[in-house]
């Protein structure tokens, strides 16, 4: 009985240590992460959950380090017309295809700064792919470069075959360009 007691109860720590094993090495990572950006930002509308706010959307691309890599990015912001603050959401999404999926709070841009100034903090809150469940926070800032850019999807050549010429939204403001950098962490 006593040897039957032994052989269990080492079969029973075995698998323990193998689970233990197998967990520590599927688990999570978190890695620093850098990044430049430069995009261009469209004043579209009226914030549809916030009426009172700006509706601007955020289009561009750029290279990060660790899981990111060379990447481009959608954000959308509510932000006040007159305090020039506010918040957003946003996905980039690497070369691979990984989507990152972004909350933007702590918005400021400061026009008294020539050129214009900016910044914001981002919480990471999940992804796709090699990112699902991401998690992180992140700083940016950056200046304005610009103020002339198309609209996305308006083409100089006519759109593809088969396809009615877009329309692009009237803009409240000149397009604004913008370059940036960011430093966080991302566990993924």
């Amino acid at each position: 009985m006593k040897r039957l007691f032994a052989i269990t109860l080492v079969m029973l720590l075995s698998s323990a240590m193998f689970f233990v094993v197998v967990s520590a090495g599927g688990g999570l990572v978190t890695k620093s992460m850098t990044a430049k950006w430069t995009g261009t930002l469209y004043d579209v509308g009226i914030c549809p959950f916030d009426p009172d706010k700006i509706l601007t959307v955020n289009v561009g691309n750029g290279v990060a380090s660790g899981p990111l890599g060379s990447s481009n990015f959608l954000f959308v912001y509510c932000i006040d017309p007159i305090k020039l603050e506010g918040y957003g959401w946003g996905i980039i999404t690497t070369a691979k295809g990984d989507k990152l999926h972004v909350y933007v709070s702590n918005l400021m841009v400061n026009t008294a700064e020539d050129p214009p100034k900016w910044s914001q903090v981002e919480v990471i809150v999940g992804g796709t792919g090699m990112l699902e469940g991401a998690i992180g926070t992140s700083f940016s800032d950056g200046t304005w470069t610009s103020g002339a850019a198309r609209f996305p999807g308006v083409y100089s050549d006519g759109p593809p075959p088969g396809y009615p010429l877009p329309t692009p939204p009237p803009l409240f403001d000149p397009a604004q360009g913008w370059v940036g950098t960011t430093i966080g962490e991302i566990t993924f």
